[in-house]
């Protein structure tokens, strides 16, 4: 299985201390905060059975401290929903004088969703949100797939990246959502992201009538009514 090497891409250190700072950076340093939290999986049935692997949540950070999280599980066995195994979550956020940063990885391998109709070998969502004096950004660079399998289709080949938001329909399941990713803030003074990895919509049909002639079913709406997570990840930082 491939082992990713969880790094800060950027690392928020404090500068040393320099006479003349004013009291307004004092007081944005004390202002600062960062948060984060992931997980390898979550289920949601539409029987009602809900459950989800160890999540590591970022503890509060004061002053110019840094922190860490992490959650393990060893396996999950959802029959017919979903199998994995290694899951593993960490969240990191630290404070500086001048800027402020958070990071949270979720991984998953072996991965099999409704009796392989979505397969992989290793899912990893990592994102990164940082805070200076100008501006706040997020990203989720290192978040991979590695031999995802849709539906019959292969999506990816070793270690690859899919596009934001990529939808694939499931035609009698619902659909896929590949990374996924919500931002949160304004970009100024705050920034936020979550990335579901594999983000399953299961849908059902309401309402609608029985044609006779056809047997199909006229009208009606379709409902989410469960949904499954492999690979999440959040992290948000704000001055």
């Amino acid at each position: 299985m491939n082992r990713m090497s969880m790094l800060w891409v950027n690392r928020f250190v404090a500068p040393a201390l320099v006479v003349g700072l004013t009291t307004g950076l004092a007081a944005a340093a004390v202002a600062q905060s960062v948060g984060g939290q992931a997980y390898g999986t979550y289920v949601n049935t539409p029987a009602g059975f809900s459950t989800r692997s160890p999540l590591a949540v970022l503890p509060a950070i004061s002053g110019t401290d840094g922190a860490e999280a992490d959650a393990q599980g060893s396996t999950l066995n959802i029959v017919g929903a979903l199998s994995s195994e290694f899951l593993n979550s960490t969240t990191s956020g630290e404070l500086g004088a001048l800027e402020a940063g958070a990071q949270s990885t979720a991984s998953a391998a072996s991965v099999n969703i409704l009796n392989g109709l979505i397969t992989a070998d290793e899912v990893v969502a990592n994102v990164m949100s940082s805070r200076t004096a100008s501006t706040a950004v997020s990203n989720a660079d290192g978040s991979t797939f590695t031999n995802l399998v849709v539906a019959g289709v292969p999506v990816t080949s070793g270690d690859a990246a899919v596009a934001p938001n990529t939808n694939i329909s499931l035609p009698g399941v619902g659909y896929v959502v590949l990374n996924e990713q919500i931002p949160a803030g304004d970009g100024a003074t705050s920034s936020g992201l979550t990335v579901n990895m594999i983000h399953v919509y299961l849908q059902s049909l309401v309402g609608g009538v029985l044609d006779p002639l056809t047997g199909k079913v006229v009208g009606g709406t379709l409902q989410t009514t469960g949904e499954i997570i492999v690979g999440s990840a959040t992290s948000n930082a704000s001055m």
